[in-house]
């Protein structure tokens, strides 16, 4: 009787060591499957941010080409009308020029 009561124990014994050699094995299954999961939402989450980014940087881009062309067209418009100056404002403005001279340095 005593033998039979070891052997149930030593049974019991090899059962529970197989319980945990399965537990070990399946909590290893689990901690590997939650990295894997962890790292494909870390994956997701910095492909999301790249293409926010790269959202915000083209936005930005295109807001200052057209701030830029707003700017490039005001000066073609005063370049226009700097070119486009009458004869009589040139003359004017040279009359100027050459009587301011003159004052400067005298009738040299």
């Amino acid at each position: 009787m005593a033998i039979e009561a070891i052997n149930e124990i030593k049974k019991a014994e090899d059962k529970a060591d197989e319980i945990i050699k399965e537990s070990n094995v399946e909590a290893k299954k689990i901690i590997e499957k939650a990295k894997l999961q962890a790292q494909s939402n870390y994956d997701d989450a910095l492909e999301k941010v790249k293409v926010k980014a790269h959202k915000i940087v083209h936005e930005a881009i295109c807001a200052g080409n057209k701030e830029a062309e707003i700017i490039l067209e005001e000066g073609e418009k005063e370049v226009q009308e700097i070119l486009n100056v009458s004869e009589e404002k040139k003359n004017n403005a040279l009359k100027l020029i050459v009587e301011r001279i003159v004052k400067i340095h005298g009738n040299s």
